[in-house]
């Protein structure tokens, strides 16, 4: 009985009802008050809360003196958020992808991922780059960056305040081994309202998983109360009120706070529930996927979470900048405060001379002048010690040691007088560095950037911008098997050991020089870093020419060469992965000449007939290779009709030489192997006296105008 009721456990839901969900809440509420204070306390001191308490101050007949916040630490964090942001969008492409297929165009399908990637973060726009602030701020501040995809079809994320995302105890850094999760989310009755507010959104929301039932008196609750019980007719108010006036509805009541419980069922799938906290709806969860049998199996499909350090391992182990700077910001402000009440008060230390301890010391401040109680009596030596400003400056040293790997040194390094002391500068700031930047661009690039991707590539992804990026990279040339069915590894664009840009500037135009004297080197891609580093990686598409498949010099050095080979008798095999585009000119031009040389002389050599027996097959595989490639459907349009005229203008002459090679044989004229092909070494000597006959003549747009 024991084993039977064991896997029956197993084969139910683990929450198994709203009410366990709900109490398991309250829990996970409980564990994390402690945290929630010290992130409210950090967030406080970063947006500028006082070193003292006001009230205490005024109470204590202090309110005179200095209490201010110099926001040292949050600009520090400024200047470290935008040099994250600097660090992923200051380069060509937000991503690299890397296509793994042998078809010869991967790297050009790539190419067309990543560019339609960036259009697609053009889209999102605004909203994209205050999301990214957003998740900076946490991750930088706090340590963890979560976010999670709202929609299970949207490759949009939205950043989860850190305070406001829930883990089991000791649960270990690391989203794919969540067995649970909570995420605290804020949503506007309109966008609840929005779901179901025509039969066609209704139908489709109940098939995701939203309950119509539970919404409706959820909306109920929240605009009337949880004491309110609906009455018939109730639902037909609340959407008469919402259409006539869904903004002032949603604003007097304000956003409702839902909860997103993702749980790993017993069958090692991801199901999501989503219910409110605090407004009622009955036993039912707003939201339900338990039953849909495509629900994920990995929760990073749900879920993602940046973390700045290993800690001790666990999901709140990892300590950020807010929470390492606290106490030294909190200690730094109340000095500085008390410097500037040095410059009031400078030199006056006062002895009680009242019967009793003085609870205040009512100092009386007008102007320069400040006036003291009878019961003071000022003291003329000070206490020896260190300054407040030497305890300051202390500070400050202690701040800039702790916080090294924050601080973006690229002005430093650009400042500099010479190269060589960039560099230096660059070597010490590059031990700290790119171990922080690779640590943040690998998890970006695996957590987010990853599951963004694949999310735009699901076959019959109705999101609009899985649609307008599905177009997009279908119209640029990706066939179908490749879009949806290729291995694609996504990372980041940006590269962790990237120095300064002052120093990648100096770094490339080395590099551009190596390119001018050594054909190994890329000289593009050099250019574009340089261009990149002085004015930024939109200016690369204006400051430079694009990259043209028909410039290629080294895939045109190979076609003549191999021109020379093939005219000496050499049958070549065409490399699926050379520059067809590149190397079909330089086969056909001097073809186009041997015909037009033939036409108007009537005679040809016999190394002439042999390139064409040898070049026009090689030709011909090289078109193949362009066949169903939409990316070079544009170039074998435009060199087809080239190929096709010198093609039968060969095709005549070789007919013709068959004909006199027969007629010569016939009259005993030439003894041959009868298993030869024409153009063998007697007909080839035959070949210069040939007359033209009227034989065929070249298409529309043939060898006459190949000139």
């Amino acid at each position: 009985m024991e084993t039977q009721d064991l896997k029956k456990q197993f084969t139910e839901k683990r929450i198994k009802n709203l009410s366990e969900a709900r109490a398991l809440w309250g829990l996970l509420q409980k564990d994390a008050i402690i945290r929630k204070d010290n992130f409210a306390k950090i967030l406080n001191q970063l947006n500028g809360g006082k070193p003292f308490d006001e009230e205490d101050l005024v109470r204590l007949g202090q309110g005179w003196r200095c209490n201010v916040n110099f926001r040292d630490a949050s600009s520090t964090l400024e200047q470290v958020l935008i040099g994250y942001w600097r660090l992923m969008h200051d380069t060509t492409n937000l991503i690299s992808a890397n296509v793994h297929s042998d078809d010869p165009n991967a790297e050009t399908y790539a190419q067309i991922f990543q560019e339609n990637f960036n259009r697609f973060i053009d889209d999102w726009g605004d909203a994209y780059v205050r999301n990214y602030l957003l998740l900076s701020m946490n991750h930088v501040g706090f340590g963890s960056g979560p976010v999670f995809w709202n929609d299970p079809k949207s490759p949009r994320w939205e950043p989860v305040r850190t305070g406001d995302m829930y883990v089991p105890p000791r649960a270990k850094a690391d989203v794919a081994s969540l067995e649970f999760c909570m995420i605290e989310q804020e949503l506007e009755v309109s966008s609840i309202w929005a779901k179901v507010r025509t039969p066609e959104k209704r139908k489709a929301a109940e098939a995701m998983g939203w309950n119509y039932d539970a919404m409706m008196l959820f909306l109920h609750h929240k605009i009337h109360g949880n004491d309110v019980r609906p009455q018939p007719g109730d639902y037909v108010k609340i959407e008469d009120n919402i259409r006539d006036n869904e903004i002032s509805v949603t604003n007097r009541h304000g956003p409702a706070r839902v909860m997103h419980l993702y749980v790993k069922e017993w069958d090692g799938k991801i199901s999501t529930y989503i219910f409110s906290p605090n407004v009622s709806h009955g036993e039912m969860y707003l939201f339900d996927n338990s039953s849909n049998d495509k629900r994920p199996e990995d929760m990073r499909r749900q879920l993602a979470c940046i973390f700045f350090e290993a800690g001790n391992g666990l999901f709140w182990g990892s300590k950020g900048f807010g929470q390492k700077n606290y106490q030294l910001a909190v200690i730094q402000n109340r000095l500085k405060s008390r410097a500037v009440d040095r410059t009031i008060l400078d030199g006056l230390n006062f002895r009680d001379l009242s019967d009793g301890g003085l609870t205040t010391v009512p100092i009386l401040n007008v102007g320069p002048i400040n006036v003291l109680p009878k019961e003071l009596e000022q003291i003329q030596a000070y206490p020896h010690g260190s300054t407040i400003g030497e305890t300051i400056s202390m500070l400050d040293y202690q701040s800039n040691s702790n916080n090294a790997r924050y601080r973006d040194q690229s002005k430093q390094i650009a400042q500099t007088d010479t190269v060589g002391q960039a560099k230096m500068l660059a070597g010490i700031q590059s031990q700290v560095d790119i171990a922080n930047a690779t640590l943040y661009l690998k998890q970006f690039g695996l957590g987010i950037f990853t599951e963004m991707f694949r999310r735009l590539r699901i076959r019959g992804n109705s999101d609009p911008d899985a649609s307008k990026f599905r177009k997009r990279c279908l119209d640029a040339g990706i066939p179908d098997v490749v879009f949806y069915d290729a291995e694609v590894t996504v990372t980041t664009g940006a590269d962790p050991g990237a120095a300064s840009l002052s120093l990648q500037a100096e770094y490339a135009k080395e590099g551009m020089a190596m390119a001018a004297t050594d054909g190994d080197f890329n000289g593009r891609w050099f250019k574009e870093r340089y261009v990149s580093a002085h004015f930024g990686a939109s200016a690369i598409k204006k400051a430079l020419r694009p990259v043209d498949a028909n410039t290629d010099l080294a895939a045109k050095r190979a076609a003549i060469m191999e021109n020379d080979a093939m005219g000496n008798g050499h049958a070549l095999p065409v490399d699926p992965k050379d520059n067809h585009a590149a190397q079909i000119p330089e086969h056909l031009t001097p073809l186009e000449s041997m015909v037009s040389q033939y036409r108007a002389s009537g005679k040809i050599n016999p190394d002439a007939f042999i390139a064409l027996q040898n070049v026009i097959p090689h030709l011909s595989d090289h078109f193949k290779y362009l066949e169903g490639n939409k990316l070079m459907d544009p170039v074998r349009k435009q060199l087809w009709p080239r190929f096709t005229a010198v093609q039968s203008a060969a095709e005549g002459l070789f007919n013709q030489l068959t004909k006199l090679d027969r007629t010569a044989q016939d009259n005993g004229m030439v003894s041959r192997d009868p298993g030869a092909s024409p153009g063998g070494a007697d007909l080839a000597g035959m070949a210069g006296a040939i007359e033209p006959q009227g034989g065929p003549q070249p298409p529309e747009g043939g060898p006459q105008d190949f000139q």
